[in-house]
C-alpha cells in the first residue's frame, strides 16, 4: 500500500500531532509545518475520532465501505475548509481499496488535502486538531508510534483570546479549568512517553520562531527548511483559496502576518483584577507547572468558593464528553440537557461580572 505522492509504503510515512488548546497558536504551528516541503499537515477536522467508532475496526475498504466513509467525512465539522469535493475525495481514497486499516486510511485522508505551498516528496503527516486536548490519550492508542507536539499558553491571554471569537462561554473559572484540565492530560502523557510528546509554550515560539521550529523538526526527525519561516508571502493565494469561507478574516485574522510577540501578555491590560485573581485561583500549581507565575499567589477561600460550581461543571462535562462512548444513550442525553440547562443559568446569573464576547 504506498503512498501516490512519493511511492514509498504508507506505513513508513510517520504521523505526528499538534494537540493545544483553543487559541493557544496551533495554527499559527500547523503555518510553519504547512510551508515545509516535506510535510502535509490539512486544516483541522477532528473525524478520527468521531468515526472511528463506526470504521476504526474495518480491515477491508470495498467501493461500499469507501463511499459510505467520503459521504460522512464531507459531514465532519470545519472538513469544508479542505477544499476538496466528495467526488475527488472518494477517488483519491480508491487508490488503495481492499486490505487497509483505519490508520492507513486516515493518513490517506490528509494525504487528499491541496495544499497552497509547493510540496516534494513527503516525510511525514501532519494533523493539528485543539479538540484533541481532551483525547490525547485515545489518539495515543490509535497512533502509538506518532509523536505529539502538545503547545500552550498563558491561561490569562488564553482567556482573553477565546472571548474574541464563538468557540466557548468566556467565565474564567470554566476556560481555566478547561485549560488546566488539558495540561494535565498531556502532561501525564509526556511523563509516560517522553520520547513522544514535545511540551512547548506559544511565548517561546512567538518570541524565537527560528530555533524554537528547529528544535521540533529535530524531534520529529525532518530536516529543518529556513524558508518556512516566510509562510505569510503565501498570503495572496491563501486568501483566494478561502475566498468567501470567513476562516481567514474572522478567526485567523493574524494568521498570514510575520509571527511576533504583540499578543503576548495582554491580560496584564486587559483583565480587571478580579478575573485574574479568579483564574490564578483556578490554575493553581498548574500554571506554575506549565511556567506561568500567578499575579496573586496564595489561597482564597472565598474566590475558590465561588469558582466551585463551575470547576464541577467542567469535571463533570469532561467525564460525560470521555465516556460518551460507553454510556447507555438516554443516560448521555439526560446529563448533558441538565449540564447545558445549569450552564445557562450560571451564565445568566453572572452575565454582568464577566467579559462579553466581543
Amino acid at each position: 500500500m504506498n503512498n501516490p505522492a512519493s511511492g514509498q509504503p504508507l506505513s513508513d510515512v510517520p504521523m505526528f500531532f499538534i494537540i493545544g488548546r483553543p487559541r493557544s497558536g496551533t495554527t499559527m504551528l500547523r503555518m510553519l509545518f504547512e510551508a515545509h516541503p516535506h510535510v502535509i499537515i490539512p486544516p483541522e477536522s477532528p473525524f478520527i475520532i468521531s468515526l472511528y467508532k463506526n470504521y476504526g475496526k474495518i480491515i477491508f475498504w470495498d467501493d461500499v465501505v469507501i463511499q459510505s466513509f467520503t459521504n460522512d467525512l464531507m459531514k465532519q465539522r470545519y472538513f469544508d475548509k479542505w477544499l476538496i469535493s466528495a467526488e475527488d475525495l472518494k477517488a483519491h481514497l480508491l487508490k488503495i481499496k481492499g486490505e487497509c486499516t483505519f490508520q492507513a486510511m486516515v493518513k490517506q485522508v490528509c494525504l487528499a488535502y491541496k495544499s497552497v505551498y509547493d510540496k516534494q516528496q513527503i516525510h511525514l503527516i501532519g494533523d493539528k486538531n485543539p479538540y484533541y486536548s481532551l483525547y490525547i490519550r485515545r489518539i495515543h492508542r490509535l497512533f502509538p508510534e506518532a509523536k505529539i507536539i502538545h503547545l500552550t499558553r498563558d491561561y490569562r491571554d488564553n482567556y482573553l483570546s477565546l472571548t474574541n471569537v464563538n468557540f466557548e462561554v468566556p467565565i474564567v473559572p470554566l476556560v481555566v479549568y478547561r485549560w488546566k484540565f488539558a495540561w494535565r492530560l498531556a502532561s501525564t502523557l509526556r511523563k509516560q512517553h517522553p520520547g513522544l510528546v514535545y511540551a512547548l509554550r506559544y511565548e517561546d515560539l512567538a518570541a524565537n520562531p527560528e530555533p524554537e521550529f528547529g528544535k521540533l523538526c529535530d524531534f520529529l526527525g525532518i530536516d529543518f527548511d529556513p524558508s518556512v519561516m516566510n509562510f505569510y508571502e503565501k498570503k495572496s493565494e491563501v486568501e483566494k483559496a478561502y475566498a468567501g469561507s470567513g476562516e481567514i478574516g474572522v478567526i485567523h485574522k493574524s494568521l498570514l502576518n510575520p509571527i511576533s510577540t504583540s499578543r503576548m501578555n495582554l491580560w496584564k491590560t486587559e483583565m480587571s483584577p478580579k478575573q485574574i485573581r479568579t483564574a490564578d485561583m483556578v490554575a493553581g500549581k498548574t500554571g506554575r507547572l506549565a511556567g506561568y507565575e500567578p499575579e496573586f499567589p496564595g489561597f482564597s477561600f472565598g474566590v475558590w468558593v465561588k469558582t466551585l460550581p463551575m470547576q464541577v461543571y467542567g469535571w463533570l462535562m469532561y467525564r460525560l464528553l470521555l465516556l460518551g462512548d460507553y454510556l447507555p444513550y438516554q443516560m448521555r442525553n439526560t446529563l448533558g440537557r441538565f449540564l447545558g440547562i445549569f450552564l445557562k443559568v450560571y451564565w445568566k446569573f453572572n452575565q454582568r461580572k464577566v467579559k462579553p464576547l466581543k
